[in-house]
């Protein structure tokens, strides 16, 4: 019989009482122990989410995907802002592409959410795709409960980006946001399968100044596109709109 792992019981128990009443530095320090792939680590972390099973409540989970550029970090900061003002806790997942060659990321999203990450009711956690396909990371899901213990709703899920790939994340949430840049050949894009089928909400981003007629006519080429497509939930296309973040 193995002995006992001195400190492994008291900081599973430390963050479970930690995490619940809304210390945001046990929140990150028990995201980095799940993100973890040590084995160690990975046994605590399943034994630390057991133990929160009863303090998560469901929140309302929304992804947002779309091409790099297309201003999802924007979008995000502008709704996480609209959440805060309104008595709500919003939780940022950000997840970075990592490099073929060297693995890492740069984890910028924090930094492009300024007003947003200086909110106290706010969580923003940027973290690494790795190798995980889908436009989520390994572990987004238990990221997902860990926050929701922490008492964060709605929790917002930007993913890498990376065009057709986005699905992993659709099984996450509750709705899909595909956020779409006018005027970036997004247009012949509308017409492909892959992500139009899987969006619950497909959103004409930049909407105005001199972006406006571009942002119109992908607003129409974007709904006759959902209009012929196939979609995940049956006689339901996807709902197409347009929004400025500045507005």
């Amino acid at each position: 019989m193995s002995p006992p792992q001195p400190g492994r019981g008291t900081r599973d128990s430390d963050l479970a009482r930690a995490v619940p009443a809304g210390d945001r530095r046990a929140l990150a320090r028990a995201i980095t122990l799940v993100e973890s792939d040590r084995e160690d680590h990975r046994a605590e972390a399943r034994d630390l989410l057991s133990a929160l099973l009863p303090a998560i409540s469901p929140a309302l989970r929304v992804g947002v995907t779309g091409a790099p550029g297309a201003g999802k970090s924007t979008l995000i900061e502008a709704l996480g802002l609209v959440a805060a003002d309104a008595g709500r806790r919003p939780a940022v997942l950000a997840i970075d592409p990592s490099s073929a060659i060297g693995g890492g990321s740069i984890l910028g999203d924090k930094t492009r959410m300024g007003e947003l990450s200086r909110r106290p009711e706010a969580f923003i956690r940027p973290s690494p795709a790795g190798q995980a396909q889908g436009g989520v990371s390994r572990r987004t899901s238990e990221t997902i409960l860990l926050v929701e213990a922490a008492g964060h709703d709605p929790v917002l899920v930007e993913t890498v980006g990376a065009g057709q790939s986005e699905h992993a994340v659709a099984g996450m949430v509750d709705l899909l946001v595909l956020v779409v840049a006018p005027g970036g050949g997004d247009d012949l894009q509308a017409m492909k399968r892959g992500i139009m089928e899987l969006a619950d909400i497909v959103v004409i981003s930049k909407a105005d100044g001199d972006l406006r007629t571009a942002a119109e006519r992908a607003h129409r080429d974007h709904s006759a596109a959902a209009a012929l497509g196939l979609t995940r939930h049956p006689g339901f296309p996807p709902e197409v709109a347009m929004c400025s973040a500045v507005t």
